[in-house]
């Protein structure tokens, strides 16, 4: 018994260190000015020195996205043993001007959140990376990356390949994507005349890490998401596109031609997820029903 409690705990414990997530190697790619960014380091007078900075993309430094909580995660340096970028000072929430630089340690201030379609990548305090000089469309030569309020056009990074600085890198996977028809309402009993009903369309955000969620998801991607799946391919509609913003309740009304036992209506609504965060989309797309047996077809499908 006790032996079978102590492989029980082992299993679970080595189950708690399995490491998250870690997206493939890539360099980091100033959009505007094409330099990226390197590892140096150095010693003097007994310190070691460590810097990412502004250089060619030949010099350029190898780096991973370590996933550690919801959409935030670790900028790891490949080849330096572990090191991470943190902002100068460790603080969770540091001020504008602050750099990066890398860290023996990966705090829990150094967690990084990348929006690869925009280009950019946000601190877990709110701010975001930006190069040197501020709003500089480009960087001084070996400066560094650092911590400001606000977007601006010239804060934008490619993610790119080691050697092959024109071909992007996919740092974030593409989220799962589930469809399912969901009731909005039912009547019993129906006779002719009209009937109204309320439902919800638009976006929000269903669940999120106890970190302060970054995660939105565009049309775009949550387009090229669905066409791209086995499944719900086809099923994404221009009235989608439309409809893809804050949640909204509106009201309608429908005409009832002939008396039924029973009348549902259905609407279809997509749940993404990714990292243990999730985002609905509540289509216009609805169905009519003569019992409350749930539809089994997906709208559109051409799969």
């Amino acid at each position: 018994m006790h032996l079978l409690l102590s492989l029980t705990l082992l299993c679970l414990a080595l189950a708690a260190t399995v490491e998250a997530y870690t997206s493939p190697r890539f360099i980091v790619k100033h959009r505007s000015s094409g330099l990226c960014y390197a590892y140096a380091d150095w010693w003097a007078w007994g310190h070691h020195y460590e810097k990412f900075r502004a250089d060619s993309c030949s010099n350029a430094a190898e780096v991973e996205w370590v996933q550690k909580e919801g959409h935030w995660g670790y900028l790891r340096i490949v080849g330096t043993g572990g090191h991470c970028m943190n902002p100068l000072g460790g603080w969770a929430s540091p001020g504008d001007n602050t750099a990066l630089f890398p860290h023996p340690n990966c705090y829990n201030s150094a967690l990084f959140a990348i929006d690869q379609e925009k280009g950019i990548i946000k601190h877990s305090g709110g701010k975001y990376v930006h190069v040197y000089p501020y709003q500089a469309e480009r960087p001084n030569w070996h400066s560094d990356l650092m911590l400001h309020s606000g977007l601006h056009r010239n804060i934008k990074f490619d993610f790119v390949q080691k050697g092959n600085p024109n071909q992007k890198v996919q740092v974030i996977p593409n989220p799962q994507v589930k469809g399912e028809w969901q009731k909005v309402s039912c009547w019993y009993n129906v006779h002719v005349g009209s009937l109204k009903f309320t439902m919800t369309i638009g976006t929000s955000k269903t669940s999120s890490s106890s970190l302060t969620n970054t995660w939105e998801l565009s049309v775009g991607v949550a387009k090229g998401i669905v066409e791209a799946s086995a499944t719900y391919g086809g099923s994404f509609t221009t009235t989608d596109e439309q409809q893809w913003k804050a949640e909204s309740t509106i009201e309608r009304t429908i005409t009832v031609t002939k008396e039924y036992s029973t009348l549902c209506l259905w609407q279809w609504v997509y749940e993404f997820e990714q990292f243990n965060d999730g985002f609905r989309f509540r289509s216009f797309t609805i169905r009519e029903t003569r019992s409350d047996a749930k539809p089994t077809e997906i709208p559109g499908s051409k799969k």
